[in-house]
């Protein structure tokens, strides 16, 4: 659409409900742009011409998973960066958009999607958004669902690209808009471009999400490009929402940080109820340099809906006030053995580093949780090798005044290249639509023999965040046709279920390669269809995992590894006498207690001080019934 043919608001003019604040946002941002799009007629159901692709369907671990084959791209440029809102699920629609890019019109390539509106059983594959002019660059988008509606028909394919002028090769723009959901047949898409100046280039490639209530968000760091791409200090944040049949865009600028400093990564996400959201960025801050910390989470927080952010948060995993479970998890024997610590180093002058990729979700209280792969480091650099490295999932219990971390899982490689192509471990995060549970995917080769990232498996686990319980890791693609090939895998950041029943089922997708190993070759994305979790919300989240259906909910430990003292929620259907025991691995009992109050719930706070590193079993009895779990000691 023309730009003359745009509502450009000043200040004085600037409605919707930005204007009920006007004075705080002030305070934050440069230049409010506001765009006004009538939306396109609607779709008729009738007309869905939908195809249903040759799925493969293998019973693995006692899931009945399918590899159902979707869109294609002309090579692996479209998912072969961070991890990014690429694919999304709407439980309420049973929905789901994949965005990727497509061959368009010979020398460039469009901005293309897959929908389906059962799940993922049947698609239309390879829409093409009929952007003319530019290339696009990974592309993400979702579901625009105005909240409570359960109509494909009202809801709205949304998508953001940066993109590259055919003709000159620059990366000045931002491509986004919005099509009816079930018009694919005949697009009508409705986009504009964003341009700061010839000299500038707005890196908008990850940060895209949608809030329940039909509001999109992207955020994006504005980088000089004369003569070397340079962070200019400034992030642009954009919304677009349905308002009266109308598709409306806002726009601003924040300053944030300073010019100069390093930024790898940005991620946006908001809690169920769309009011509390947090911008996560990944920064060596070195404007405002945090001790004993390289790269680490930096977080903007809203209450309001996104009308005002917060100061900077600083995520501290080192240095005095640092996370402590991270700052314990590794041994002291490899520490010393980094020269500029040696023997007798100070845990509190420790240096940590979350290399290049995060994610972030909000749950139900609004507080984040976040994931990563986190590595030793010193003040000049880290070391992201095997031992040295582990993807955590980080936590704030109370919206971002102190955090916790958990490991999930120690990696066995940080990257591998596929030709020119760099696999990193790509960590998502999800949640179920409620915000009650959170859900983590990664990928790494555990092949063995290999000597790099480059023969990837997806892995998932899942946490509860009312009772802290974690499943155990899961290999997605072990034993399965696409075993050591799930390229670039990850999730939405929504997932399927149906809380009556006892399984969630977590949405993937990952590429192959057409000729092996070629990343220039043409692509087949795969959708995973049926990779289900035992989780029921109403009995506190996990079901026959580890307590086999047992009456009685525990949670691990927190934190763990344990650091002078944790942790250990318990839960019960009925009240009655509550037991703990802690043994060590040879089975001998080193601490016991009691809880006689006949409580339904009940936490035991346990030190740890005076125990040996190393691997422990807690039991906890009531009623005849027996729960034990592993702890570790640091």
């Amino acid at each position: 659409m023309k730009k003359s043919l745009l509502l450009i608001f000043l200040f004085s003019t600037f409605s919707f409900v930005y204007s009920q604040n006007l004075g705080h946002i002030l305070r934050t941002t440069k230049a409010i742009v506001q765009k006004n799009y009538h939306a396109p007629s609607r779709a008729n159901n009738s007309q869905y011409v939908l195809e249903k692709p040759e799925k493969i369907t293998e019973i693995i671990n006692g899931r009945a998973v399918s590899y159902i084959p979707i869109g294609q791209s002309p090579n692996s440029y479209s998912i072969n960066n961070n991890s990014s809102t690429q694919l999304w699920a709407d439980n309420n629609l049973n929905s789901l958009v994949f965005t990727h890019r497509v061959d368009a019109f010979g020398d460039t390539m469009n901005v293309g999607y897959d929908v389906s509106f059962d799940g993922g059983i049947t698609w239309s594959l390879n829409n093409k958004t009929n952007i003319t002019g530019y290339n696009g660059h990974l592309p993400k988008g979702g579901i625009i669902n105005p909240a409570g509606n359960t109509n494909p028909d009202n809801a709205y394919y949304n998508f953001g690209t940066r993109a590259a002028n055919s003709a000159t090769g620059s990366l000045t723009q931002y491509l986004y808009g919005a099509n009816q959901l079930t018009n694919f047949e005949t697009p009508n898409f409705l986009y504009d471009s964003l341009e700061s100046n010839s000299s500038s280039f707005v890196d908008m490639s990850d940060a895209f999400t949608i809030t329940q209530q039909g509001v999109s968000w992207y955020v994006g760091a504005i980088y000089t490009t004369d003569p070397d791409y340079i962070y200019n200090g400034q992030l642009r944040i954009g919304n677009t929402s349905i308002i009266d049949n109308e598709l409306v865009y806002h726009e601003y600028l924040m300053d944030f940080l300073a010019a100069g400093d390093e930024i790898n990564d940005i991620k946006v996400a908001f809690s169920p109820d769309g009011q509390t959201g947090y911008i996560c960025v990944m920064s060596d801050s070195q404007s405002d340099p945090q001790p004993y910390n390289n790269y680490h989470p930096i977080l903007l927080k809203t209450e309001d809906g996104g009308v005002t952010w917060s100061d900077p948060i600083h995520v501290n995993m080192g240095g005095i006030g640092g996370v402590e479970s991270i700052k314990y998890y590794w041994s002291d024997e490899l520490i010393e053995s980094i020269d500029i610590y040696g023997v007798g180093f100070n845990r509190d002058e420790v240096y940590y580093n979350m290399g290049y990729q995060c994610d972030i979700v909000v749950d139900a209280y609004g507080d984040p949780h976040l994931t990563g792969l986190i590595a030793l480091a010193t003040s000049e650099g880290w070391f992201p090798s095997e031992g040295s490295m582990a993807t955590w999932h980080i936590f704030s219990p109370d919206g971002g005044a102190t955090w916790d971390a958990t490991a999930l899982y120690d990696n066995i490689f940080f990257d591998g290249e596929v030709q020119d192509i760099t696999m990193y471990n790509t960590p998502y995060i999800a949640s179920d639509m409620d915000g009650d549970i959170v859900f983590f995917s990664w990928i790494d080769t555990d092949l063995d023999g290999a000597e790099a990232n480059t023969n990837p498996n997806i892995f998932v686990v899942a946490h509860c965040v009312y009772d802290g319980i974690y499943t155990d890791v899961d290999n997605v693609t072990e034993l399965s046709m696409h075993w050591f090939k799930a390229f670039f895998g990850g999730m939405s950041q929504y997932v399927f279920g149906d809380y009556d029943l006892y399984d969630i089922e977590i949405p993937l997708v990952f590429l192959d390669f057409t000729v092996p190993g070629d990343p220039l070759s043409p692509i087949q994305y795969w959708y995973i269809d049926g990779f289900t979790l035992p989780i029921h919300v109403k009995t506190m989240c996990f079901v026959g995992i580890n307590e086999n259906e047992s009456r009685i909910h525990i949670s691990q430990n927190s934190p763990n590894p344990a650091i002078n003292n944790t942790t250990i929620k318990v839960n019960s259907e009925n009240t009655g006498v509550i037991d703990l025991e802690i043994s060590s691995i040879t089975g001998h009992v080193i601490h016991s207690e009691r809880d006689c109050k006949n409580a339904l719930i009940h936490t035991f706070s346990v030190n740890v001080n005076d125990y040996k590193p190393g691997l422990y079993f807690y039991s906890i009895a009531i009623n005849g019934e027996l729960v034990t779990k592993k702890m570790i000691v640091q």
